[in-house]
């Protein structure tokens, strides 16, 4: 008899436990928001640019070099974490457009489709060629953005509304004003930097150069003048 009751009151004891530690187990959704972003932040950021390209008639594809195993797994656990994981990865990660052509246009314009508003509104750091500045046909002395650039531009400013950090890279194909008059290169800068500028949320400008001996100093200090960082080297 007694036996028995030990085993009874055993057997109690362990199916309270039992429930106990079920009981203290926490849904993930249950954190406090703050908290889930912090998780996210953790395993979504990495210590590199994360490269976009694109080949003809293809889906924009990501290298990410290092990238640690099963990198985006949290993305595809259910609805609500892949849309708040999502957002965390777009914000806290450094986008490079690989295409250094006139196509590049078509590239970003793929990759923010691709994302879709929402996460396109994250973006927070994103890197694109310097744009090229042209004279108007018959308006001596005026000048304008070439078209596949400033479309870039618009469409940074019109999706990408958290944008704080934008690079530009100077490189062999778009240094050309550089060889310009002072004149020229004076207001095609201020040229660009207007439609920079325009880009509300920026915070922060940095010209990447490329072509070590096509900028002369004058032009270095004129950029920093301006307020951008201006840097020389290419991304590892």
């Amino acid at each position: 008899m007694d036996a028995k009751k030990k085993s009874t009151t055993t057997s109690t004891t362990s199916s309270q436990s039992s429930k106990s530690a079920g009981s203290a187990q926490v849904n993930f959704l249950d954190l406090p928001k703050g908290v889930r972003n912090k998780i996210y932040s953790r395993v979504l950021i990495v210590p590199h640019p994360l490269f976009l390209f694109q080949e003809p008639g293809c889906r924009v594809e990501t290298f990410a070099p290092d990238r640690p195993f099963r990198w985006l797994a949290l993305l595809y656990t259910n609805r609500q974490i892949s849309h708040e994981a999502s957002a965390v990865l777009y914000r806290i990660n450094h986008f490079h457009l690989v295409d250094i052509t006139e196509q590049q246009f078509g590239l970003l314009r793929s990759f923010l489709d691709c994302i879709g508003h929402v996460n396109a509104a994250s973006l927070s750091h994103l890197d694109i060629n310097f744009p090229v500045v042209e004279s108007i046909d018959g308006k001596p002395g005026a000048l304008k953005l070439r078209d596949d650039n400033l479309q870039s531009l618009e469409l940074l400013r019109h999706n990408c509304t958290t944008l704080s950090t934008l690079e530009a890279l100077i490189h062999s194909k778009n240094f050309s004003i550089f060889r310009k008059t002072d004149d020229f290169l004076r207001e095609a800068l201020l040229l660009i930097d207007a439609q920079f500028r325009a880009i509300s949320s920026l915070k922060k400008i940095i010209i990447r150069v490329t072509v070590y001996d096509k900028i002369p100093t004058s032009a270095t200090d004129y950029m920093e003048g301006l307020g951008w960082v201006v840097v020389f080297g290419s991304k590892n």
